[in-house]
Formats: structure tokens, C-alpha cells, sequence
């Protein structure tokens, strides 16, 4: 009944003709494995090794190593099961690290209706003031939920009863205004700092369009355990707008920023190749896939106006440029323009990418894996003192990153291990208020 009502409102949205292929898991040749394994092997060494020893939480990036990112945490959080089934650390390790970051947000007092700061000190795991915004953050909040959820699954016990209540804990009715059709706020601020409590102010920006972000705070809103605080189906999946774009002949619902993470964090933790179209008739696998090529094919299109663009560069996404941190993206997006592109390359774009377009995916990162920019290389390995890939370089500004992000390095792991084995996603449906909430989001399991 409600997935027929959809169909009546929406009419189908981009077709998947061109976004045809396997499915996850794929079967990689023995030398790609080995390159994926190389590379997640260093993304993971981020969480453990740059995490506060006693608090657990794991930073924004690694110049900044007394600032937790809760987005990055959550990536974190997922990557410890990762670590454990591949050998990268010992079950007890990781569970422990799990259970400090989780006891440290359980204690935080900077978090309303269950949703936390953006940024937290990694020492004390109140507010930060080295953040942009001190601000309580749905998105951010997500992202480490999701991420929680996975390891709780993993490793039970603690882990598990802790992570259960702070989803538990969220009040995603609270963070909905009722004056724009319940659409989920992005960010509320105290007006006090040191008092998370007392009264705030909701800025105004809204999750009101697609992007993959917006698809994770309505579904995990959808299955909150507390019905008293979820969010009501029928309106989360239909409050926001699906705009339908082109690049050559991929068509699909396109983001605002047209830029790629967009289009991924979502899938960091749900398998949307296990369901049925969406009630609203997307495909958002496919629609995923469709966006990756358009991203590939606009790279390879514009090689001859940025030198950083090839064959094998492409991926364009957030990440740092000569300039600071930046949020490139192409045709089909919001206005008319492209957002701001100067030629910035984030190598884990095309990491993330490998869910949906492996062998492309992984001829760039071998590629990206050996190149250098006037002598500088794009990646050092952990043996080095690296994390494998830096951040973003630009041929044309003759510039290599010196800095890795924790909200890179953690969704290029975590699609990485799901296009291998699927086991992130696996973990994340197994618990029982996800696979109930994307059901009642109106996804069909398919037979």
C-alpha cells in the first residue's frame, strides 16, 4: 500500500540502462586484491594509530590531533571489524578501542536529543572551539551512529548495549521542523557552549534534496527503536527533492554540489542491491554507479583544461587544495556552473568509487598509488610514516596534500571492504531496527 502511494506521487526517476554491471562482491584478480588490501591496511592504521589512547576518539585529520571529528569516528568505529578480520589487530584491541570511544560519547556533555557535537576534544570529549562550528550535527551524527551500529554488531557486550542507546537516544522528531514539512535540520547550536542543554537555535539549511547523506538521516530516522521518536515514513521518504540531470549518457538523481562523497556515504553501511527499487522508484545503487561514470567520463573529458584529469585521475570530491578545503563538482548539479573545479584530485574518490565501478576504480588508485607531483609523492606507505594516499593533489598547482582526513580515509575503507566482501553493510543490516526500518522505509527485500 504505501509503496504503491509513492509510485502514484513520483514518477520513475532515471532509468538504469547505463548503469549496468555485477553486483557487489566482486571477484578481484589476485594483484588488485592485493593493491585494495595495501591500501585499506593504511586508511585503517589512521583510526588506530592516531586514536587518544584513553578516550578512544579518533581525529578530524591528522594535523589536528586533539580534534575528534564524530562523522570520522563513526568511520572509525566501522573500520575496527574490518582490522580484526583481516589480522591488522587483535580482537581484544579492537574491542577495547571501540569501548573507550563509546563510553567517552556516552559521557559527552555536548550532545541534545541524543545528536552530538560536530567536533569534540579528544582529550575531555566536550565541544571544541578548533572546529568550524561547535554545533550539534544530524549529518555527523549519523555517520558515527551508523558506525557504531556496525561494531556493536561486531563485537557484542558493551559494545553492542552502549551503541544501542545512543541510537536509542535520539530524537529525530526533534530535529525535524514542523514550518517546512518536517525536514531533518542540519545543525543545532546552544546558546550557551557550555550548556548543551539549555536553548539553542536551529540554523536554517535543511536535508531538502538528495544527496546520499540525506538518504542515510531519513532511513536510520525511519528505524529509530523508539517509535515515539522516528520519523514518520510516509513523509521522510517524500520531504525532499530528486532532481534528474545528465553528463553524456548517464542519467540519474543528481546532488546539489555535484561532487562525489555525495553520492556514497549513505552506502558506506546500507546495501541497496539487496532490496527492491525504493518506494519513490529510485534504484540508488544504480543512480550511484550512473553519478561514478559521469565523474570518471567528466575527468577524462576535461584532461586537456586541468593536467591533474586522465585516464586514470579522476573522482572528484571534497577534500584539501592549495587554497583549503574545497567541495569541486560538475555538471549535473545545482545552478547552471560547475562548483568551483581548479584541477584538486582527492584520491579517495576514486577508492570510494571501487563499490561501483571496480576495474576503472582500481586502475586509477594503481595509477594515482605510483604518481608524483614535481618529485612529491601522491602516496607513503605506513612503513614510511604515511597513510597511504595524502589527501588531494594538483598537477596544475604543482601541489601534494600534506594532510589526511579521517572522513576520506574512512569511507575509501569501508566501500573498499563492502566491494570485497561486503561485510560493513552485512553487519550494519543485521541489526534488528535496521532491517525493520528500511522495510518500513518501503524497500522490499528482494527473493
Amino acid at each position: 500500500m504505501l509503496a504503491g502511494l509513492y509510485m502514484l506521487l513520483f514518477a520513475h526517476p532515471a532509468g538504469a540502462d547505463h548503469a549496468a554491471g555485477p553486483l557487489p562482491p566482486y571477484n578481484f584478480h589476485p594483484e588488485d586484491d592485493a593493491l585494495l588490501e595495501e591500501i585499506s591496511y593504511a586508511s585503517f592504521r589512521y583510526f588506530v594509530d592516531e586514536a587518544h589512547p584513553e578516550t578512544g576518539l579518533m581525529p578530524d585529520k591528522v594535523s589536528e590531533p586533539g580534534l575528534c571529528s564524530i562523522a570520522a569516528q563513526g568511520f572509525g568505529f566501522a573500520a575496527l571489524p574490518i582490522g580484526v578480520e583481516r589480522g591488522w589487530i587483535e580482537h581484544e584491541e579492537a574491542e577495547e578501542l571501540a569501548l573507550r570511544g563509546l563510553r567517552t560519547l556516552q559521557g559527552s556533555p555536548a550532545q541534545r536529543w541524543g545528536f552530538f557535537a560536530h567536533y569534540l576534544d579528544m582529550e575531555t570529549g566536550n565541544y571544541s572551539l578548533l572546529g568550524y562550528e561547535q554545533g550539534v550535527s544530524s549529518i555527523d551524527t549519523a555517520l558515527m551512529i551508523a558506525g557504531a551500529l556496525v561494531a556493536g554488531q561486531y563485537f557484542g557486550g558493551e559494545v553492542k548495549e552502549i551503541a544501542d542507546e545512543l541510537y536509542a537516544n535520539m530524537d529525530w522528531k526533534a530535529f525535524t521542523n514542523p514550518d517546512n514539512n518536517d525536514q531533518v535540520y542540519m545543525v543545532w547550536t546552544p546558546d550557551d557552549l557550555d550548556d548543551y542543554e539549555g536553548p539553542g537555535y536551529f540554523g536554517p539549511p535543511h536535508w531538502g534534496h538528495y544527496t546520499d547523506e540525506t538518504l542515510l538521516i531519513v532511513l536510520l530516522g525511519i528505524s529509530a527503536p523508539d517509535p515515539e521518536k522516528r520519523l514518520d515514513p510516509e513523509v521522510a521518504m517524500t520531504n525532499w527533492r530528486r532532481p534528474i540531470g545528465r553528463y553524456g549518457e548517464h542519467e540519474f538523481v543528481h546532488t546539489g554540489p555535484g561532487t562525489l562523497f555525495t553520492y556514497t556515504f549513505a552506502q558506506c553501511f546500507y546495501d541497496f542491491t539487496g532490496y527492491g527499487p525504493a518506494p519513490t522508484g529510485e534504484e540508488w545503487f544504480l543512480n550511484s554507479r550512473a553519478a561514478v561514470r559521469a565523474n570518471r567520463d567528466w575527468c577524462r573529458n576535461h584532461a586537456g583544461q586541468f593536467a591533474t584529469y586522465g585516464t586514470h585521475r579522476w573522482g572528484i570530491t571534497a577534500g584539501f587544495g592549495p587554497d583549503g578545503y574545497i567541495v569541486p563538482g560538475h555538471q549535473p548539479r545545482h545552478g547552471d556552473a560547475d562548483n568551483p573545479i581548479d584541477g584538486t584530485l582527492a584520491p579517495y574518490g576514486a577508492g570510494m568509487a571501487v563499490l561501483w565501478e571496480p576495474e576503472d576504480a582500481v586502475a586509477a588508485l594503481r595509477h594515482m598509488r605510483h604518481f608524483d607531483v614535481d618529485g612529491k609523492p601522491v602516496w607513503t606507505s605506513v612503513e614510511d610514516g604515511g597513510y597511504g594516499f595524502w589527501d588531494g593533489f594538483n598537477v596544475d598547482r604543482q601541489w601534494v596534500a600534506d594532510d589526511v582526513l579521517g572522513i576520506a580515509q574512512g569511507p575509501m575503507l569501508l566501500c573498499i571492504e563492502n566491494a570485497r566482501t561486503g561485510l560493513v553493510s552485512r553487519l550494519f543490516h543485521s541489526h534488528t531496527a535496521i532491517a525493520e526500518g528500511i522495510k518500513r522505509a518501503g524497500f522490499e527485500p528482494l527473493p
